[in-house]
């Protein structure tokens, strides 16, 4: 049965990108309502919401405008104006991952799961560097005591085995109605650090400043836009390459999460705040959400955050996210309504003894 309010409502789904958000709706069990046509929104509220259900979970989706820090604090400022009884929210979508967490490979379409949130361009620029801000009012905190304890029971090897047959079942199923959801035929190649994005001068014609320069920052406009089989960078030193005959099965990995206002592009850059921050992937929208309601980041690994991304990943790490996501939210106890307590009255048998007022 629909819910007769927003006050119903009280798991929330945030998504920058169409999509990342297709492939959540797609995963929907029923869908009430869309762009607020049966519920609505408060005043001066911007978002744009689908309503529906996973599982035992009333789910709202907003749709977000964009990537961003600005953008993300913006929805999830609004969304509380419209969703009061908003409990949890998840952020879903794709983002770059560091090539191993917790000591394993990591590859792309696999899924990141936050328990810390990073804030790593928050902090202060000297002569000699940058040095983020570490102080207690400085941070953004742990996830509050039922997040961290849910999260410590995923993190368990029969625990993270069961979210993984269930991303898998809801991969399956997302893939079946749509191919556009499959997994990509496309190269899962890893770089070694040093080998730039760059154009390569055998086969590019026209005077450019990165082809003739190994420099990692020498990539020009042009060949950021380009994929790496354009540019010739299969023929660079390759650090692992995965077999792409067959669809692997995504892993989830439950770790910190990097989340900063820019793209990362260097793999020099990656592998240093790897080293220092300990963080597992980089995402762009975690601090705007997190500061507003208990959060979760959810993100399917679309690239390994050293410019040899390639857009052929995004729907497929999309995918795996939303997967994720359903099986997370399957597992999510659903809070009890004081209100809906049962209360049973207990007849006793009369006796001489017992007297009522």
């Amino acid at each position: 049965m629909a819910p007769r309010t927003r006050n119903d409502f009280t798991i929330a789904i945030l998504c920058a990108l169409p999509v990342e958000a297709d492939a959540v709706e797609a995963l929907f069990d029923e869908t009430y309502s869309r762009l607020g046509k049966t519920l609505g929104k408060a005043p001066g509220d911007a978002n744009t919401y689908v309503n529906g259900r996973i599982g035992k979970h009333n789910v709202v989706l907003c749709r977000m405008s964009g990537h961003g820090k600005r953008i993300a604090a913006t929805a999830a400022t609004s969304l509380r104006i419209s969703y009061l009884q908003i409990k949890l929210a998840l952020v879903v979508g794709a983002c770059s991952g560091a090539p191993s967490a917790g000591g394993k490979n990591l590859y792309l379409g696999d899924v990141l799961i936050s328990d810390a949130l990073v804030e790593c361009d928050f902090g202060r620029q000297y002569s000699w560097g940058f040095e983020r801000k570490t102080g207690v009012k400085d941070t953004l905190g742990r996830p509050n005591p039922e997040i961290r304890a849910f999260l410590h029971g995923l993190k368990s090897s029969r625990g993270r085995r069961e979210l993984e047959c269930d991303v898998s079942r809801y991969l399956e199923t997302l893939q079946r109605a749509q191919a556009g959801w499959s997994y990509p035929r496309a190269p899962d190649v890893l770089f070694e650090a040093s080998y730039p994005h760059n154009h390569r001068a055998r086969n590019y014609s026209a005077h450019c400043g990165c082809s003739t320069t190994n420099c990692l920052d020498g990539m020009c406009n042009d060949a950021r836009m380009k994929d790496c089989n354009v540019l010739g960078c299969f023929g660079g030193p390759v650090v692992r390459q995965r077999d792409v005959t067959a669809a692997p099965k995504p892993s989830v990995h439950i770790a910190s999460i990097a989340t900063l206002n820019t793209a990362m592009k260097s793999a020099k850059q990656r592998d240093e705040t790897i080293c220092k921050e300990d963080v597992a992937g980089f995402e762009r929208e975690g601090t705007g959400v997190w500061e507003s309601l208990p959060t979760v980041i959810i993100k399917g690994v679309n690239d390994y955050a050293d410019g040899h991304g390639s857009r052929k990943w995004q729907a497929y790490a999309a995918a795996t996210a939303a997967s994720t996501a359903k099986a997370f939210l399957w597992y999510w106890v659903k809070e009890d309504d004081a209100s809906k307590k049962d209360y049973r009255t207990v007849r006793f048998p009369k006796s001489l003894l017992l007297k009522g007022r």
